[in-house]
């Protein structure tokens, strides 16, 4: 048969099956070829030659052919869904945007492989672990990904009982391995009172968030060897832990310059309490540029702060958190061992926050990841 004779056939397929909801054995009938081999071409199986794999996506294309996941679901008991978990009362109180740029870049990932991402909030009247139990129990999708991540973390214990597949955004202690992303903490924090200490400063202020999250010791570690290191004696009266939304950062710098007077440096934990510190500041009559004081943050969006005061901005995009969610979830789903699939992301820092208003991106090609 002529390639343009078949081709004739295909299209004339197309006509009669107008309106008709097309399934794995429309597309086999019209091209000739059997179920298993529609089958496994449309999921790009090596053992398919690539000719006949276009021909059969070509051809669901036109039939506009949708896979059946219910039909799926009721014969693998597989949802084709990804569920990412959303701390509701972080977005409202802090005002957090990463996670939706976190989002995007998961679903644009997972999505050429099938799946699709939903999203199911943690409430604050709910334990972390309720979300994930939920999911589990009413089989709302194949694997979950959460953050705020504990030393010995209760959802990622369940997870491994189970054996539900999961990505964590952040590390754990655990023993038994696990897939997960995370940021580079501890050296960041070295590295900012590293620079701090050379530029002579020290009384260097932490702050850190409550809630005993595993990225809050990893910090303190890289504070305590920074001090170590460039020979500055250690204070606990430096370190805060609490509240670091705008507010509460504010509240407490003003008390804590009440208190120690001779702080010349504030290392802040994320975007709001940037904000919340250099209000603080302001407010208690003190400024980076008259005063030599050192303002650094960290943070996952770029920062358009309209401040002139000069702030050191630890980056890493929460886009690019989610592009690695995303591979590391598929190739979970895809039976590859959770201890090659932990990868900690490193900062870039960037000496002026301002260069935001300038500049749309941080080239992050030379930053990379350590597994």
């Amino acid at each position: 048969m002529s390639a343009k004779r078949s081709k004739r056939q295909e299209n004339d397929g197309v006509a009669r099956t107008a309106g008709a909801r097309a399934n794995l054995r429309t597309l086999a009938t019209h091209l000739g070829l059997s179920i298993s081999t529609v089958s496994r071409a449309l999921k790009d199986g090596p053992e398919v030659r690539p000719e006949t794999i276009q021909r059969v996506k070509e051809a669901a294309a036109r039939f506009g052919y949708v896979p059946n996941i219910g039909g799926i679901h009721l014969r693998t008991g597989r949802t084709f869904k990804v569920c990412s978990i959303l701390y509701a009362p972080e977005v409202g109180d802090y005002g957090e945007p990463g996670f939706l740029a976190q989002v995007e870049t998961l679903s644009n990932g997972i999505e050429p492989a099938g799946y699709n991402l939903i999203v199911l909030a943690q409430t604050g009247q709910q334990t972390p672990l309720d979300p994930v139990r939920k999911i589990y129990d009413q089989r709302l999708a194949d694997a979950v990904v959460f953050s705020r991540t504990t030393p010995m973390d209760e959802r990622a214990r369940f997870c491994l009982e189970k054996d539900f597949p999961f990505v964590s955004f952040g590390r754990t202690e655990l023993q038994t391995p696990h897939a997960f992303v995370d940021h580079d903490d501890e050296y960041a924090v070295f590295d900012a009172v590293m620079t701090l200490a050379r530029g002579g400063h020290r009384r260097i202020v932490l702050l850190n968030p409550s809630g005993g999250f595993n990225y809050v010791g990893l910090r303190l570690r890289g504070y305590r060897r920074a001090l170590a290191e460039a020979g500055l004696p250690w204070d606990e009266s430096l370190v805060y832990h609490g509240d670091l939304s705008v507010r509460g950062t504010r509240e407490a710098i003003k008390l804590l310059l009440e208190r120690v007077p001779s702080v010349t440096a504030i290392v802040c934990g994320n975007q709001m309490s940037i904000v919340g510190t250099l209000e603080g500041l302001l407010e208690s009559g003190r400024d980076t540029k008259k005063d030599g004081l050192s303002v650094v943050g960290f943070g996952g969006m770029p920062f358009l702060t309209l401040s002139e005061q000069h702030v050191t901005y630890y980056y890493q995009p929460q886009s690019r958190v989610g592009t690695v969610l995303a591979s590391h979830l598929k190739a979970l789903l895809n039976g590859q061992p959770a201890e090659n699939l932990q990868t900690v992301l490193p900062y870039a820092r960037i000496d002026d926050l301002r260069l935001f208003r300038t500049q749309d991106e941080v080239d992050l090609t030379r930053m990379t990841p350590r597994t």
